[in-house]
């Protein structure tokens, strides 16, 4: 029984000693690599008879093992995501050049404020289309003027009111109202009695003149000589005052002639203001029948306060403003006592105006030369803000247009007396506004990168 079990336990352990070589024999032989398996399997073993802390250990190595073996095997996809990461650093470093770019704008953001301070760049067909006008500045005459009211009116040395002395009748009329005549045209042709009984005692003083005349002083007495010389040339007179020129009332003795009407002739050349006359209408004496006036010569009355007066004299020349024209006006006479209501002083001017562009009852303005200087006068279309509200001009170099402070120091009629830039410099005098309005709309442009 002893030996049975005995040689049971040896053929066992033998049975178990040949399956053992047999399995690792064909293990061996089966031509594949089973070392990670093998390595596997012994791990798995030995993980039997370890402790806690021997197992922690190993899960720990197996673990490094596990991740460098993944690093083994992710090697090419690591290189690949090494790449990419490559490209992320590179897409960093394009953010960060990204922030180079934008230190770049607000580099050239001051540089674009540098820019301005430099001057604004345009082409010359920029220029030509903002309508920019470039003037060389010199030396100027800028006299300092004060301006007072004034009103044209006309000239009483070419002014007429054509009226009679006597009763009358209009029975004929050869002009209109505001017609250009000459001296010596026909006007109107007037008709009454009072005509008739003037031009008759004129005959009849003529005649008895004549007569004495022709006897001579010895023959007749001084007085009768001296009378018939007083009534001769009061009845002419009478004719002159009528209107009758010299020529008319030499006709008279013409057979001719019709006595009781004579025709109203243009005393001197102007234009025709007023016509009062009315057709087969009686008029009374001294009843305007016509004005006429010459307008190539005109007044202007100009008030001056107690303070203005004392820079006017007789003579004078000043500048008369019209709407938009300035004329030369001469002074002519002043009055040396003030107005009871306006408190000021009439002023009146003689102004000319061949072209028939002023006309009476317009409104002027007068200027008073207060103080004369000299320098750089430019017109308002030059003088722009600047930023910090004040008063600058654009001086050009060639290339660029250079916006530069100025000081106005003084402004009449548009123009202006400035100083801060040399003699002889190139000014923007029309365009400003537009050369500012591009540095404005420059700077807003860089604010918004």
């Amino acid at each position: 029984m002893n030996m049975a079990l005995t040689t049971t336990k040896i053929t066992a352990v033998a049975a178990a000693l040949m399956l053992a070589f047999g399995s690792a024999y064909s293990i061996a032989g089966d031509g594949h690599d089973h070392g990670p398996a093998q390595a596997n399997s012994q791990t798995k073993v030995q993980s039997k008879a370890q402790t806690p802390a021997e197992t922690q250990s190993a899960l720990f190595a197996a673990d490094s093992d596990h991740q460098v073996d993944d690093h083994d095997h992710d090697g090419a996809p690591h290189q690949e995501s090494g790449d990419h990461q490559h490209g992320d650093q590179d897409d960093v470093h394009d953010d960060d050049h990204g922030h180079g770019s934008e230190s770049d704008v607000h580099g050239e953001e001051e540089e674009g404020h540098d820019h301005s301070e430099e001057g604004l760049h345009l082409s010359a067909q920029q220029s030509v289309m903002a309508g920019i006008v470039v003037s060389t500045v010199v030396e100027s005459h800028f006299n300092f003027t004060q301006p007072i009211p004034a009103q044209l009116l006309t000239n009483p040395n070419l002014t007429s009111q054509l009226s009679l002395p006597v009763d009358a009748r209009v029975i004929a009329r050869h002009v209109n109202p505001g017609q250009e005549v000459h001296q010596g045209d026909a006007l109107l042709t007037l008709a009454s009695s009072a005509i008739a009984d003037a031009q008759g005692q004129y005959l009849l003083a003529e005649a008895e003149w004549q007569r004495v005349q022709s006897l001579g002083k010895k023959a007749i007495s001084a007085s009768r000589f001296q009378q018939a010389r007083i009534d001769v040339e009061t009845s002419l007179q009478n004719l002159l005052a009528l209107g009758m020129t010299q020529t008319q009332i030499d006709k008279l003795n013409e057979p001719s002639t019709r006595l009781g009407q004579f025709t109203l002739l243009a005393p001197h050349g102007g234009t025709v203001q007023q016509d009062n006359s009315v057709m087969q209408q009686n008029l009374p004496a001294l009843t305007p029948l016509m004005v006429l006036t010459n307008e190539k010569v005109l007044w202007a009355n100009a008030q001056l306060s107690p303070s203005q007066s004392g820079s006017v004299h007789i003579g004078q020349t000043l500048s008369l403003q019209v709407e938009d024209q300035l004329y030369q006006a001469k002074v002519i006479g002043r009055d040396h006592q003030l107005d009871a209501q306006t408190r000021t002083e009439s002023l009146r001017l003689e102004v000319q105006n061949p072209d028939h562009r002023l006309h009476v009852g317009q409104f002027a303005t007068a200027y008073l030369c207060q103080n004369h200087r000299t320098g750089i006068v430019v017109p308002d279309s030059a003088l722009s803000r600047g930023a910090d509200g004040d008063w600058v001009v654009y001086l050009y170099d060639g290339e660029s247009y250079q916006a530069t402070e100025v000081t106005v120091l003084d402004s009449m009629a548009k123009q202006n007396l400035i100083a801060g830039i040399p003699m002889g410099s190139q000014v923007v005098t029309e365009g400003a506004f537009f050369l500012t309005s591009e540095l404005n709309k420059s700077g807003l442009d860089i604010h918004n990168h």
